[in-house]
């Protein structure tokens, strides 16, 4: 079932799938709900999986304003009210895994089990912070939806064993369709500030769900270590009290897509 929430005076798109105890799932910075396209399904067998797109995002509204962490987890909260779901599985990947910490430390009593996927970054280190100054710079000159913020998003989202085996202009030419559907310039924009002025390093302790820490060996965007000023996935499931690490070998920024049946796998473990 899939329909629109009017929520903070704004539509937001939402689908269910599946029974059970609720999983919703938060979006990253580009593909939106279709980033859980390769898990939704399987997770769906087991559990009622909720996804749904932020504001600025998919199919939902794209009014003109300010995105930040902050609105998006107002936004969860006030979807979730209008779905009456009180407590739920929080499974945020990418920019979804800032909200996802984000929404966790501010509404524990919502939270049952906390997953983060395809890197869990606390704080973004210097070379994290110019990636998404890159990504920032190259949507201004040339659109979100332009082939040469493609080619970067590309070479951050996957592994060199990946883009060699599928093909660049194979995965370029997917990005560029993703952007052109799923957010516009200006939200895309204030996405990369949201995420490079991020720092919850002081408050994980704080976090009391059983969590979830997932990520790709060869993540470069959002890795298991950080250069000293950052907060990468290895020290986030040491500083969350009740955390669990799983590394996925040889994998880039994008597990879900790159080991699926791994990243299903972990998944399940971890909720059942």
């Amino acid at each position: 079932m899939h329909s629109i929430a009017d929520v903070n005076g704004t539509a937001l798109w939402y689908q269910l799938t599946g029974s059970g105890e609720c999983v919703v799932q938060v979006g990253g910075a580009v593909s939106a709900h279709e980033g859980y396209g390769t898990i939704t399904p399987r997770l769906a067998e087991y559990y009622e999986v909720l996804d749904y797109d932020h504001r600025g995002y998919g199919l939902s509204a794209r009014p003109s304003q300010r995105y930040t962490i902050d609105v998006w987890c107002d936004d969860l909260v006030a979807l979730l009210d209008h779905l009456g779901k009180d407590r739920v599985h929080v499974h945020g990947g990418s920019m979804g895994s800032f909200i996802a910490i984000a929404f966790a430390l501010a509404h524990p009593e919502r939270v049952d089990k906390l997953l983060l996927g395809a890197g869990a970054v606390a704080k973004c280190d210097g070379m994290g912070q110019s990636h998404f100054r890159v990504w920032q710079h190259l949507a201004r000159a040339y659109g979100v939806d332009s082939r040469e913020v493609a080619d970067e998003l590309v070479n951050k989202a996957y592994s060199r064993a990946y883009i060699d085996l599928i093909g660049l202009d194979a995965l370029v030419n997917a990005m560029i369709d993703s952007a052109s559907r799923n957010t516009d310039t200006d939200v895309f924009i204030d996405a990369c500030q949201a995420m490079i002025d991020t720092d919850v390093s002081a408050t994980l302790s704080h976090l009391s769900a059983r969590t979830l820490v997932m990520v790709g060996s060869a993540d470069v965007l959002t890795p298991l270590d950080t250069g000293p000023s950052g907060v990468g996935a290895r020290r986030v499931a040491e500083m969350i009290p009740n955390a669990t690490l799983a590394v996925f070998e040889g994998s880039g920024h994008g597990h879900y897509i790159e080991q699926a049946d791994e990243s299903i796998a972990a998944i399940l473990e971890f909720l059942q």
